[in-house]
């Protein structure tokens, strides 16, 4: 099923394709829950004619260093919804109490003798409809570099009132390229020289031993305040490269979200 992670010595032509950096085939993993506190039933609920579960997978499919895409849920619903519109999914446990938990599952069940550890397996928001492909691209080109492990995209703000806004989540990052933390609230404070802010893109790729070895960490105090997953990696003292870009995308989460995203996805359809 997923016998091309094993290593290969031949590249292919479609690996070629891609550029000239090595291809690393990463796997794409959807997590999605079926009950939403503030947006019910979130990932079945329709964005331009079909599912919004199935317009995420699509746009995952779209990027050209994910060559397999598995959306990960707690639902018979959404695995029928998945199915019909041609993907795959599996079903995962549903007492998960993050997304990155349920992603480790499915990579387990999903394992076949050979997995090479040092895969790269990528986590995709299921609420993600609009998520940059060249910002996908960007971060799994960062695994080119042994050392890297963990990463994720971050874009520069287009408006500076989002900056305020709890929703929109804030990273900064180090000389290098490497996050020194995530937070809801406005980051840096501007107390120190002029600094611009950064969004975080709610998306992250992982080594399969770096996710395997972070989903089996407990929850850690900062991850428990901030209501931030990827705290758990810098607690913990994952190194997280972030990949920076005009990679801004749109998180659904609320019913006046995905009234914004269907508005979205018809100026998009009909080209205005």
């Amino acid at each position: 099923m997923l016998a091309w992670l094993v290593p290969r010595t031949q590249s292919s032509t479609a690996e070629r394709e891609v550029g000239s950096r090595p291809q690393l085939g990463a796997v794409g993993i959807i997590p999605a829950r079926l009950h939403s506190t503030r947006l019910p039933d979130k990932p079945l609920q329709d964005l331009g004619g079909a599912p919004l579960i199935v317009r995420v997978l699509e746009r995952a499919r779209s990027s050209a260093s994910i060559r397999d895409v598995w959306v990960a849920t707690d639902s018979e619903r959404i695995v029928e919804a998945v199915e019909a519109a041609g993907g795959k999914a599996i079903l995962t446990k549903r007492e998960h109490p993050s997304g990155l938990d349920r992603v480790a599952e499915a990579v387990r069940l999903l394992d076949v003798p050979g997995t090479d550890p040092d895969a790269v397996f990528v986590n995709i928001q299921g609420d993600e409809p609009f998520v940059s492909t060249e910002g996908l691209d960007r971060m799994v080109a960062l695994f080119d570099r042994p050392q890297v492990h963990m990463a994720t995209i971050a874009a520069p703000f287009s408006n500076r009132d989002d900056v305020e806004d709890p929703n929109r989540v804030k990273v900064v990052v180090d000389d290098a390229g490497r996050a020194l933390y995530f937070s809801r609230a406005a980051i840096p404070t501007g107390y120190g020289p002029a600094m611009e802010p950064l969004l975080h893109v709610g998306v992250y790729a992982y080594r399969r031993r770096t996710l395997l070895q972070l989903a089996s960490l407990p929850p850690c105090p900062l991850e428990r305040a901030e209501r931030l997953e990827q705290l758990r990696a810098l607690w913990y003292g994952i190194r997280v490269d972030v990949a920076v870009g005009d990679y801004a995308s749109m998180g659904i989460d609320t019913p006046g979200d995905l009234a914004e995203a269907r508005a979205r996805w018809e100026e998009r359809r009909s080209g205005t």
